[in-house]
């Protein structure tokens, strides 16, 4: 049997969905059951647990043999994933795959990799078999972060320079992890997945203003400024300095990296930029008012 966390998430939900494409029965750990409506399926079963109470995730372990851990960006990540590691090797769990980040490194000066490196650590040397999974930067944040700016004033924000990154699709990502979680060959690794092409701002600006037949523009702002966006957004400040610091990494070059890991996983190419623009257009349109009749 198979144990998600995270299974309403952006990548979570898609190792679900896969999974229940592909026939698996599985269980998800979940907070509250009643607020999971996406993952109703007579092959789920939805176990009540929480990352921060070590009882509830032993319960959640017993008879699993694969867990996919996918822990919350907090302050206490590397505390809840130690409680999901302890509560695996107790519980006998037989393969565990964590969900990282592309350059974690418990040395690391931006604290979301620091967070990661150190529960990577942590996993290695708990005795677990293990795959550590690294995505680059994800496709989606263009679909769930900037798409209103572009809609609206043909313009997305960010930080980078003239930085490259090898972005990747979450459906790819989802895809990898089910097709790891459901075989049995993986010895312990660690794993950077990332899209088939490393691309610029600019040129990212350029497939978008293709696809839409309008120019949009990159415009690359200040760090300071950039984070006092995502604050003026609704984040909380501990967050916008974080992926602030993560994203300094990014603009010297931190993600400028192609793997073929996804193939050679999954024998599928990665999607490109092109096609996920093209996969997810109407989000980058402006409605057209209704005529009045």
């Amino acid at each position: 049997m198979i144990l998600l966390t995270g299974a309403t998430g952006t990548t979570g939900r898609r190792v679900a969905r896969r999974l229940t494409k592909w026939g698996y029965r599985f269980s998800a750990l979940v907070r509250n059951p009643d607020k999971t409506s996406g993952l109703k399926s007579s092959k789920v079963e939805l176990i009540k647990g929480d990352l921060r109470k070590p009882d509830s995730l032993r319960r959640a372990m017993e008879g699993i043999e694969h867990a996919f851990l996918l822990p919350p960006n907090t302050e206490n990540q590397f505390r809840l994933e130690r409680n999901f590691i302890d509560a695996a090797r107790e519980s006998g769990v037989k393969y565990l795959v964590k969900y990282s980040a592309i350059g974690a490194d418990p040395d690391s000066p931006s604290r979301l990799l620091k967070w990661h490196g150190e529960a990577e650590k942590y996993l290695e040397q708990s005795g677990i078999r293990y795959s550590i999974v690294r995505p680059n930067i994800f496709m989606q944040n263009f679909t769930n972060l900037y798409a209103g700016r572009i809609r609206e004033e043909k313009e997305f924000r960010l930080p980078f320079g003239d930085a490259r990154c090898g972005w990747v699709d979450a459906r790819d990502i989802g895809r990898l992890i089910a097709r790891m979680l459901t075989e049995n060959g993986h010895k312990s690794n660690i794993l950077t997945v990332t899209g088939p092409e490393s691309l610029s701002c600019d040129d990212i600006a350029e497939i978008l203003s293709q696809a839409v037949g309008k120019k949009i523009e990159y415009v690359d702002v200040k760090p300071r400024e950039f984070k006092n966006e995502m604050v003026e957004s609704g984040m909380p400040e501990i967050m916008a300095e974080a992926v602030t610091e993560l994203y300094k990494l990014v603009s010297d070059g931190l993600c400028d990296v192609v793997t073929d890991t996804f193939y050679e996983i999954t024998e599928k190419q990665p999607r490109t930029f092109d096609e996920f623009v093209d996969d997810n257009l109407r989000l980058f349109l402006k409605k057209k008012p209704k005529s009045k009749k």
